[in-house]
């Protein structure tokens, strides 16, 4: 019975397929056709619109009492860290002996010379 069904399905798939359907054309499509550009003048509009609605969200959600008092219950203030925690995951350069060498440019002092 479950075969039969299948069997059934199949030829029904099969018989829903146009016979041409091995045959392509080529239709060139028109990209500039279906594009609209919008104008500057929609574009600084639509900008304007979105920079208002967010600012006037956050100034709203910022002067509620209810938002304030939550985030500081439950939020975290983050600082950025002034010093490295823990230990420099780079070797002591005191470890090398390369930094132990002495340094062969070394400054000479200024001779002084009379004038005749």
């Amino acid at each position: 019975m479950k075969w039969a069904l299948c069997g059934a399905a199949a030829v029904a798939l099969l018989a829903g397929v146009p016979a041409n359907a091995g045959d392509i054309e080529f239709k060139p499509i028109d990209t500039k056709k279906l594009v609209v550009q919008p104008s500057k003048t929609a574009a600084n509009l639509a900008a304007g619109t979105i920079n208002l609605v967010g600012q006037t969200a956050a100034s709203a959600a910022e002067g509620n009492g209810y938002v304030k008092t939550i985030n500081n219950l439950f939020g975290i203030k983050r600082t950025s860290p002034k010093v490295q925690a823990g230990p420099s995951a780079l070797p002591a350069p005191n470890l090398y002996k390369s930094t132990q060498y002495k340094n062969y440019n070394v400054p000479v002092m200024p001779t002084y010379q009379t004038r005749r």
